[in-house]
């Protein structure tokens, strides 16, 4: 792998959530070599951060830009397509559900679980092609075709969050036979993941868990890499410098000026405490964020675009969001006093 080619200042995090090294390891050759968007794949490079089963993916903005355009000019061009992609994304969505449920409770040999990653594919084509046309498509198209979007959207929601859950009920299978803790059996990659099937052979348990702890991947075109050790410093610096940064810029879902006390929440599950009217910060919002975003006075995340989970609640909720500021979760911290000014899209700190 040539490290040197991913040394460049434009990285965006384009999401941050419960995903394993498991499937840290798809994602990373979905995004770069199987998810095909024309002539480009969805992401020519990608690095994916990650730490005790939770993962952030990276890529270059300039990538996402190519890609949006491209998006965008095939609507411009057929603006039948916005129904279309609508309506695939709420099919695959449906059958991708539908797959889990039929199969999550049952034994899951390697024939389900090779179908269940053709079938997230399948899915994963049309989620990507509505997340990321809205930030790029001509505003009257927007305008038109945006309820649409964010229906479909709300409507496959679900499909993304459901891929642990069926990941986690395959290793927790796994684990039981080879005698490794479950978490362990999700820190394998998709070359051991194949070897397993066929041999039955893991690897040592020690270097599971050393990835458990904290792994890094890079991947391109041609090839990928993972680390497990101090050199995840090193891939971590190419993305984010936060020192002596009091202010930040992302963009606006929802306007709107509110200062307050930051709660940086990354685990949903571990809110307690929440108080009424401090402002969330967060990698990026998913349904079981609700309670707490009821009682947050702003949100801001790392992550997102206008049809995120963030950006779609914030305007049901009528609630100053800033989303994509790539770095919030680590220039603040909890007890900081800021300033959502979410109608220009910063926010900073007051003290």
């Amino acid at each position: 792998m040539n490290f040197k080619s991913f040394k460049h200042g434009d990285w965006v995090k384009i999401y941050d959530g419960k995903w394993s090294f498991l499937t840290s390891s798809y994602f990373g050759d979905q995004y770069t070599k199987e998810l095909m968007f024309g002539p480009r794949p969805f992401m020519p490079q990608t690095i994916i951060l990650g730490s005790h089963n939770r993962s952030s993916g990276w890529v270059r903005q300039k990538d996402r830009d190519i890609l949006g355009k491209y998006l965008s000019g095939q609507i411009t061009k057929n603006p039948k397509l916005a129904k279309e992609i609508s309506n695939k994304l709420r099919y695959q969505a449906t059958t991708f559900l539908k797959f889990i449920d039929e199969n999550i409770h049952k034994p899951i040999s390697e024939k389900v679980y090779k179908a269940f990653w053709e079938r997230l594919l399948a899915y994963y084509h049309p989620h990507i092609n509505v997340k990321y046309v809205v930030d790029y498509l001509d505003p009257k198209l927007l305008k038109k075709y945006l309820p649409a979007f964010q229906a479909a959207r709300l409507a496959a929601e679900p499909a993304l969050n459901r891929t642990e859950d069926f990941l986690t009920s395959f290793a927790k299978q796994q684990g039981k036979k080879a005698k490794y803790n479950f978490e362990l059996i999700l820190c394998l990659n998709k070359q051991e993941i194949n070897i397993y099937f066929k041999t039955g052979k893991l690897p040592k348990k020690q270097k599971l868990e050393q990835r458990f702890k904290r792994f890094a991947f890079l991947h391109n075109e041609l090839t990928s890499a993972f680390y497990s050790d101090n050199f995840v410093d090193k891939i971590e610096g190419l993305l984010v410098n936060s020192k002596k940064i009091s202010e930040i810029k992302g963009q606006s879902a929802f306007g709107g000026k509110v200062k307050g006390k930051v709660r940086i929440v990354l685990d949903p599950k571990k809110t307690k405490g929440f108080k009424v009217g401090e402002i969330l910060v967060t990698g990026a919002t998913r349904p079981e964020f609700l309670p707490i975003m009821h009682k947050a006075a702003a949100f801001v995340t790392d992550t997102g675009g206008i049809l995120s989970h963030a950006a779609i609640t914030a305007r049901e909720m009528k609630k100053p969001c800033v989303i994509g500021t790539k770095i919030a979760t680590k220039v603040f911290k909890d007890g900081d006093i800021i300033e959502v000014d979410a109608t220009k899209g910063l926010v900073r700190k007051v003290n």
